[in-house]
């Protein structure tokens, strides 16, 4: 979901309430206009002329009343519409404020669907960030597609080379995850993620996807398309260890916030900023924070 692009419905009964009003008020004027040309044209033979000139002075008269008439209304019904549209957006920007950005909550499993709507819904600039990065690395053509048409994408996962040498680290995500093979699937997806960064680099000349390596280990998942402008969203999974592991996600989108009052796309960007050692949301071509690796 993007912030901003909300549509508020106007109910199906205000609409046709406003729609035979309309069109009772202009048959209305129709038949005055039309009776008017009638007693123009038939009424001197039947009455006096100084009867009929005021029978048609009355009705022109009347006539334009009534056309005023309606067109205030009209003009009432479209302010009070836009006046309703308003409070409604004030009240979900008044929601979301409270829950700090979240605008969705769920745990059922539609991973693939959710990350595809994100990174097609992106125009600027997506964040991918994970550990294995197993769900990603089976979409490498569709963020090969993606990047082709303009995208600037950035992959965050765990470095792979950090993880194999860490015995301990990869003991604790093995537990985790309830998975003896996520190293070697770590290994794999970066391969698969790098082989196709530099394809994609090289066939544009350009740097699209950059993929970003940490040494930590991080409890959650996101997809955050256009961070740092009023028009970020995007998914936050947080993993739930067990033998029957779960994941819970949270959709994220913009609001006004400051800094006693961040909203969580803001604070889940910094963090994997501050993993990566690289800034997501700066225009310029100097990011890096420092501190973190990065893979070429």
């Amino acid at each position: 979901m993007r912030a901003g692009s909300e549509r508020w419905p106007v109910t199906g009964r205000r609409t046709r309430e406003t729609g035979r009003t309309w069109t009772g008020g202009g048959l209305l004027v129709v038949v005055l206009g039309v009776s008017a040309n009638l007693l123009l044209t038939f009424a001197p033979d039947v009455v006096p002329a100084w009867v009929a000139s005021a029978v048609v002075v009355c009705t022109s008269a009347t006539l334009v009343l009534v056309a005023v008439a309606v067109l205030v209304q009209r003009l009432r019904q479209a302010s009070d519409a836009e006046a309703a549209a308003a409070r409604a957006v004030r009240e979900a920007e008044a929601r979301r404020r409270e829950l700090r950005g979240v605008v969705s909550a769920g745990k059922e499993r539609v991973r693939g669907a959710e990350f595809s709507e994100t990174l097609l819904g992106a125009r600027e600039r997506l964040i991918i960030h994970g550990v294995g990065m197993t769900q990603v690395s089976r979409e490498v053509d569709l963020i090969r597609t993606a990047a082709l048409g303009g995208l600037e994408i950035h992959i965050v996962m765990v470095d792979p080379r950090w993880l194999r040498r860490s015995w301990g680290m990869a003991g604790v995500l093995e537990r985790y995850y309830d998975n003896p093979h996520i190293v070697a699937q770590a290994e794999k997806s970066h391969r698969d993620i790098g082989a196709m960064a530099r394809e994609v680099n090289a066939e544009c000349d350009d740097e699209r996807v950059r993929v970003h390596t940490y040494r930590a280990i991080s409890p959650f998942g996101a997809t955050i398309a256009e961070p740092g402008t009023p028009e970020v969203n995007g998914l936050i999974e947080f993993h739930v260890t067990g033998r029957l592991p779960r994941r819970i996600r949270f959709g994220v989108a913009y609001y006004q916030d400051d800094a006693r009052d961040r909203s969580v796309v803001s604070q889940i960007i910094d963090s994997i900023s501050d993993l990566s050692g690289y800034d997501f949301t700066a225009a310029g071509p100097v990011r890096s924070r420092g501190g973190a690796e990065q893979t070429p």
